[in-house]
């Protein structure tokens, strides 16, 4: 979410954390498959992807 939207809006960095992220045992997160890189590296393409999509239509959208 945070991804999608720093493609369609101006963001600026603060010092203090905004996030906090915690797991627990039965989270998916917390699984071994989700540190395969295979995984890691479908997750990573579709985020790029919704991107990408998200930065074109709004693109689009402003012209």
């Amino acid at each position: 979410m945070l991804l999608a939207a720093s493609v369609v809006a101006d963001g600026y960095f603060i010092a203090e954390p905004g996030l906090l992220y915690r797991k627990h045992p039965d989270q998916i997160t917390a699984q071994a498959d989700w540190t395969a890189i295979e995984e890691w590296q479908l997750r990573m393409s579709l985020i790029e992807s919704r991107a990408v999509a998200l930065q074109r239509l709004t693109v689009r959208t402003i012209v």
